[in-house]
């Protein structure tokens, strides 16, 4: 009898080896410098430094990638000592050497929003003077609208949209047409997807909007900003990381949830590989896929 015991304890030893082993093999190793991104581990790799007269504490607000060249434009206050208290600037992915930074040159323009037709490389610049343009071919700045206006965020999706202090409200220019998209609620900052639904910040919260129908998702105020990804995807941020926005068909089940921890992220978008890139100071990092769940 107890040879037979013996022999049962014998075999659940060898099970209990055998089953470590397969583990051992079967899982990957785990990723200990990685952050979790919708449960997938990913790497943060340091890019470059933006080059820019910053102040000693620094703020980057916006970035987005001109997609036929590969460059990065961002926002940012420059030095107390400058006339204009916003400006934008740029810096080639492939060749960081490439950048320079946008003004008003002669006038005080504070360009502190921006947004990219991407099919015709313009940038849509806006401060406290209207809407300016920036074709990139040309290198040349321009007028575009509301002259007199402080604009304080610009979207652009086939027409320029745009939000002017006092009365932020979501305006689409169409030829010399103004049409306003949201005058319900104050909107900070917008994005709009390609079913134009629209996802905006307000003093009251983060929402989302589908023609006459708006939900509020988050009563959290202070979303740094949002940014939309080359499959559509609605993401924005907050001193504790990166949150995605989830549209359903019926608007009142949509959700906004967190996807990634990480701390110090002052501006987010992504790179030609749908990556995400985010700056954190004055640095650019890229975030990507390390193929494996085990973080």
């Amino acid at each position: 009898m107890a040879r037979n015991n013996d022999k049962v304890l014998l075999v659940i030893v060898i099970i209990t080896i055998a089953s470590v082993i397969s583990q051992a093999v079967n899982e990957p190793e785990a990723c200990t410098d990685c952050y979790k991104v919708e449960q997938i581990c990913h790497t943060i790799n340091y890019l470059f430094d933006l080059e820019a007269p910053f102040r000693e504490s620094i703020v980057i607000t916006k970035l987005d990638v001109l997609r036929s060249t590969n460059t990065l434009f961002f926002t940012f206050e420059p030095n107390v000592t400058d006339r204009e208290y916003k400006k934008v600037g740029f810096i080639n992915i492939d060749d960081p050497r490439n950048t320079s930074i946008i003004s008003g040159g002669h006038q005080t323009l504070n360009f502190g929003t921006f947004a990219l037709d991407q099919d015709n490389s313009l940038v849509y610049l806006g401060g406290s003077d209207g809407i300016y343009v920036l074709d990139t071919k040309s290198n040349r700045v321009a007028p575009y609208s509301s002259r007199g206006d402080t604009v304080l965020s610009l979207f652009y999706k086939g027409h320029v949209y745009f939000v002017r202090f006092g009365e932020q409200k979501i305006i689409k220019k169409k030829g010399d047409n103004f049409d306003v998209i949201i005058e319900h609620i104050p909107v900070r900052n917008f994005v709009i997807n390609k079913d134009y639904e629209i996802v905006f910040t307000s003093t009251y919260g983060l929402y989302v909007a589908r023609r006459d129908e708006t939900y509020w998702l988050s009563k959290n105020a202070y979303f740094r900003g949002l940014v939309i990804d080359l499959d559509d995807n609605v993401y924005a941020w907050w001193i504790d990381g990166i949150y995605k926005v989830t549209i359903e068909k019926q608007l009142a089940k949509s959700r906004v949830e967190i996807v990634a921890k990480i701390e110090g992220l002052n501006a987010l978008t992504f790179d030609n590989d749908n990556n995400f890139l985010f700056a954190s100071g004055k640095s650019v990092y890229r975030l990507i896929n390390a193929n494996t769940t085990n973080c």
